[in-house]
């Protein structure tokens, strides 16, 4: 995912496409939660503590991963 653009989102970065993406540690880089899209609308986050959940974002956004991201990170599921 190297060159992928990156976004702040709470502490940390996220990146990828095509719908895989993480969330890593600006500083380390080591990875704190996966974002994969299930290709029906679905998402599933699993953050490095092993806490796994599936989201549904609402009809109309336009960024759902990053959708993803910011209710993992607004939820305090960011393994931080």
């Amino acid at each position: 995912m190297s060159g992928a653009k990156e976004i702040r989102v709470g502490d940390y970065l996220f990146k990828g496409g095509d719908g895989v993406y993480l969330l890593v540690d600006p500083e380390t880089r080591d990875p704190r939660a996966t974002i994969v899209s299930q290709g029906n609308g679905t998402w599933r986050a699993r953050t490095l503590d092993g806490e796994a959940r599936t989201f549904e974002p609402p009809d109309g956004v336009e960024r759902p991963g990053l959708w993803v991201a910011q209710q993992i990170t607004e939820a305090g599921l960011d393994a931080g």
